[in-house]
C-alpha cells in the first residue's frame, strides 16, 4: 500500500469532526426549539385557563 499524502491524514479527520459538530449543534438546537415551544405553549394555557377561571369568578360574582 502507497504512502497516503498529509493533506489526506488531516482533511479527512477535520472533516469528519467538523460534521459530527454540525449534528450536534443541529440536534442540539432541534431539542432547545422543541423545549422552548412547549414552554411557550404552556404559558398560554396557563394563561388561558387563568383567564377564564377570572372570568367564571367575576360572572358568579355578578350574578348575585
Amino acid at each position: 500500500m502507497g504512502a497516503v499524502p498529509a493533506w489526506l491524514r488531516i482533511g479527512v479527520p477535520v472533516v469528519v469532526l467538523l460534521m459530527i459538530g454540525a449534528l450536534l449543534i443541529w440536534i442540539i438546537g432541534a431539542f432547545l426549539g422543541f423545549i422552548v415551544k412547549l414552554l411557550v405553549g404552556s404559558v398560554i394555557v396557563i394563561g388561558f385557563v387563568a383567564l377564564i377561571g377570572t372570568a367564571n369568578a367575576r360572572d358568579r360574582q355578578m350574578s348575585r
